[in-house]
C-alpha cells in the first residue's frame, strides 16, 4: 500500500507542480492589445514630450517627470527635475531638433513600467553647453495618475569625430 501510495504521488507531482507555477506565468503575461495599448501610449507621450523641449515648455516637461526624476546627460552630467526644469525656463536648455531613428526605437512595456531606447539626432544645447550629433538613449517611463511619466533618461553620445 506505501508504493502504491507513493506511485500516486511521484504521478500526481508534475501537475501539482503545473498548478502552481502557470497561474503566476498566466498573470505576469499582458495581453497583446493591452501592451499595443500601453505601447502607442508611451509612443504618444514621447513625442509630447520632444514637442515641449523643442518649445522650451517646462510646464509641459515637468509633467512628463515623476518627483523622483533623473537625467544622465551625454557629458555624464547627473541632473535632478529641478536642475532640468531651471536649465529649460533660463533657456540652458533649448533644443531645435530631436528626431528618433525609427530603426532603433523599442518600447518594451512590463505592466505600468515602460522602458525606452532609440538612437536620437539632437541639436540644440543642454545645461548650457551645445549639443549635436546622435546618442543613444536609455529612458524608463512609469505609468501614474492615469499618464506615462519618466522616471529616468541616460543619454550616451555616440561617436562625434
Amino acid at each position: 500500500e506505501v508504493v502504491y501510495m507513493l506511485r500516486f504521488f511521484v504521478r500526481l507531482l508534475p501537475v501539482l507542480c503545473l498548478l502552481v507555477i502557470e497561474p503566476s506565468h498566466v498573470l505576469a503575461q499582458k495581453p497583446a492589445t493591452q501592451s499595443a495599448t500601453a505601447e502607442s501610449e508611451v509612443r504618444q507621450a514621447i513625442r509630447e514630450y520632444d514637442g515641449a523641449l523643442k518649445r522650451a515648455d517646462a510646464v509641459a516637461a515637468e509633467r512628463v517627470w515623476t518627483e523622483e526624476y533623473t537625467f544622465v546627460n551625454p557629458r555624464g552630467e547627473r541632473l535632478t527635475r529641478a536642475d532640468r526644469i531651471k536649465n529649460l525656463r533660463t533657456g540652458r536648455t533649448a533644443l531645435t531638433s530631436i528626431a528618433h531613428d525609427p530603426q532603433e526605437e523599442q518600447i518594451r512595456i512590463y505592466g505600468d513600467v515602460a522602458v525606452y531606447t532609440a538612437l536620437m539626432t539632437v541639436a540644440g544645447q543642454y545645461s548650457g553647453q551645445a549639443q549635436k550629433g546622435q546618442d543613444r538613449v536609455l529612458s524608463i517611463w512609469t505609468r501614474r495618475d492615469g499618464r506615462w511619466q519618466q522616471i529616468e533618461t541616460q543619454m550616451t553620445a555616440v561617436d562625434r569625430r
